[in-house]
Formats: C-alpha cells, sequence, structure tokens
C-alpha cells in the first residue's frame, strides 16, 4: 500500500470538515423548524385571544342594545294597556296583547291519582299520566279544583311585530 499523499490527506480533511458542518447545518434546520412551529402556535394562541376580547366587545355592546330594546318595549307595552285595545297597526309594526290560556300544574301526584276520573288521566298499558286536556275539560264542567292540581292562571302577553321592507320593495314581518 502507498502512504497517504498530502492532497489525500487534505481531502480527507475537507470531508471530514464537510461532513460536520452538514450535521451542524442540519441541525440548525430543526432548530429553525422548532421556531417556527413555536411562532405558529404563538399566533394561533394570540388569534384566540383577539377573538376573545372581539366576542365579548360584542356581547357587552348586544347587551346594552337589547336593554335598550327592552325599555323601548316596556314603553309600547304601557302604550298599548293604557289605550286597552288588544291591537295597534302602526307603520312600522304592530303591537299585540293576547291572554294565554291557563296552565295545570299537578302539584302532588299521589292525592291527584286517588281521586282522579278517567277522563283526568292518559291510559297507556301499564302507565297512567295526567291528561292536561281531560283536567281542564273536567273543571270546566264541575266548577271545582281536582285534588292535588294547581291552576296557573294565563296572563295577558304582549308583543310586537316589527315591518321591514325589503331589498325587493316588499314588506316582512319581524316578531318579538
Amino acid at each position: 500500500m502507498s502512504e497517504p499523499n498530502f492532497m489525500d490527506e487534505l481531502l480527507a480533511e475537507v470531508e471530514s470538515e464537510e461532513a460536520l458542518r452538514s450535521a451542524a447545518e442540519t441541525d440548525l434546520s430543526l432548530l429553525e423548524i422548532q421556531l417556527l412551529t413555536e411562532k405558529i402556535a404563538a399566533t394561533f394562541a394570540s388569534a384566540e385571544e383577539e377573538q376573545t376580547i372581539i366576542q365579548n366587545f360584542a356581547l357587552r355592546r348586544a347587551a346594552k342594545f337589547q336593554d335598550r330594546i327592552d325599555r323601548l318595549a316596556g314603553k309600547l307595552e304601557t302604550y298599548i294597556r293604557e289605550k286597552n285595545e288588544k291591537t295597534i297597526t302602526l307603520p312600522h309594526g304592530v303591537l299585540k296583547v293576547r291572554k294565554k290560556p291557563d296552565r295545570i300544574e299537578i302539584a302532588d301526584m299521589q292525592e291527584f291519582l286517588l281521586h282522579a276520573s278517567p277522563q283526568m288521566l292518559n291510559t297507556i298499558p301499564e302507565k297512567a299520566s295526567p291528561c292536561a286536556a281531560g283536567i281542564k275539560s273536567w273543571m270546566k264542567l264541575s266548577g271545582k279544583l281536582p285534588a292535588g292540581v294547581k291552576l296557573i292562571p294565563g296572563g295577558n302577553e304582549f308583543s310586537y311585530k316589527l315591518t321591514e321592507i325589503n331589498d325587493n320593495g316588499t314588506n316582512s314581518e319581524t316578531e318579538a
């Protein structure tokens, strides 16, 4: 075998340095990927924080608007009740007061079942449950409240509809 000459030694040294440089460059690439990945995560975290801030702003602003709507709706309800009318039609909407139906609530199921007639029950094989329509019918006929039943009187309910003009010139109503 021949002894390595100067050129072979120089070439081996350059290849060795190049291998070290290549490994270092590869590691630096991995480090840069890691830093960029962290920046991506930080960007999304920042965006989420901004979204939360914007959402909270929108909620606060909407709450102020809703408070104003509630106050104005209260004034509208006072107006229609003072006029003692059921419906008032205006250019920008309709005001209404409607009687809600009475509701029943079974306060004591055991007591109710002891005194209930068959018309006051929905009978499903192996099970009996209160029939609101039957109970109301029995109450109208007898004029009495069945044992174990509580009557919740229906009150007057206020509502309004807004008239909106669409882009095509037609009217539509939004109920609130």
